[in-house]
């Protein structure tokens, strides 16, 4: 029996999912794409994630199907619904609240373990906090900066310009119980620790971060996502105007501008985590050489928890089911982070930063 059925191995996430499960050395691997990638000991198979008659036939004997693919705004459910037929446990690189409600109605009773949300946002970005409510159990304020100059796939540019409402709110923050509209505004030229050049901070509250907030019983939260460089803030400013079903034309642009904002420069991705209450402060630091490698070492480790039986039935967002210190603890271990730590002492933030550099 394949061990971890990987749809979407060819593309940036599935290529980094693929190649920490092989270290591992999960057991027998298989790998599903239009152009599935050689690699020794891995099972090949060419798939369209479209056509539910190769999915059926991908994801048959699979203990595990991760998938990879995308854009999840045009597979939406499509595969979980294989996946479960086919009596496969199922694990989703991506996710937001509108497909974790896709995927419980067609998962929610099956007796499989079913996970979405675990990429790096969603995923991520949700076990950050809870691993900081780990450390410090009466925080109360949190604030979190994501972002960087970094790449963007086409997959992923496409279901980040098509994110709604469904997704989150620009400008909001979490206040007192609530989301509050307009609470916060863009941050220009601004700098930060960890981070190796002035930024943007747009803000911008996730779904995720509502629902962890409320979970945690957080009275404030600011949240921002981070850009160096001009052109794909400028790009993402003219995806309103795009015409209906103009995703993939705006998102082609997005990654046009990410390469010009990335030329000459290496890329990274940080997210930077702070929480604060009675108790003191911590801050929870992770750097990365790009988003698509976390996304894809997320999945990977998702993939694996649900693979040693550490998920129990259900449909879950990984944040909700994966053990916060335990994951970030894994995932420093990835060569493509260098590093993931928490911070006892938020004052000390930049002189720890010189110290690890």
């Amino acid at each position: 029996m394949t061990a971890v059925a990987v749809l979407g191995a060819s593309g940036a996430v599935g290529r980094a999912a693929l190649e920490l499960l092989r270290s591992w050395d999960v057991g027998p691997l298989r790998a599903g794409a239009r152009r599935p990638p050689q690699v020794d000991g891995v099972e090949r198979m060419v798939v369209d994630a479209r056509d539910p008659a190769d999915l059926a036939r991908f994801c048959a004997g699979a203990r595990v199907v991760l998938n990879c693919a995308g854009p999840a705004v045009e597979l939406v459910d499509g595969v979980a619904r294989v996946a479960v037929a086919a009596g496969a446990d199922y694990v989703d690189a991506a996710g937001d609240d509108a497909l974790h409600a896709a995927v419980t109605a067609v998962a929610d009773g099956s007796g499989r373990a079913t996970v979405v949300s675990a990429g790096m946002m969603p995923g991520l970005t949700g076990l950050l906090p809870r691993l900081l409510a780990a450390h410090l159990p009466d925080g109360e304020r949190l604030t979190g900066y994501v972002g960087g100059r970094d790449r963007f796939t086409l997959t992923a540019a496409v279901d980040y310009v098509a994110a709604d409402e469904s997704f989150g709110w620009p400008a909001a923050a979490w206040r007192d119980g609530r989301v509050a509209r307009n609470a916060l505004r863009p941050v220009p030229e601004l700098t930060l620790p960890w981070f190796p050049e002035p930024v943007t901070a747009q803000p911008y509250l996730g779904t995720e971060t509502a629902r962890v907030a409320a979970a945690l019983g957080l009275r404030q939260v600011d949240w921002y996502s981070v850009f160096a460089g001009e052109r794909v803030l400028a790009a993402l400013r003219a995806v309103p105007g795009a015409p209906e079903g103009g995703h993939r034309e705006a998102g082609a642009r997005l990654c046009r501008a990410a390469e010009l904002d990335l030329f000459g420069h290496q890329a990274y991705q940080n997210l930077v985590v702070t929480l604060s209450g009675p108790g003191g402060e911590r801050a929870a630091v992770v750097r990365s050489t790009g988003a698509s490698e976390l996304t894809g070492s997320m999945a990977a480790l998702t993939a694996r928890a649900v693979l040693a039986g550490a998920v129990p039935p259900g449909v879950w967002h990984a944040d909700e089911v994966l053990d916060p210190i335990a994951t970030v603890t894994e995932l420093a271990a990835v060569p493509t982070v260098p590093l993931a730590t928490v911070v006892a002492d938020v004052s000390a933030v930049e002189q720890y930063e010189e110290d690890v550099i």
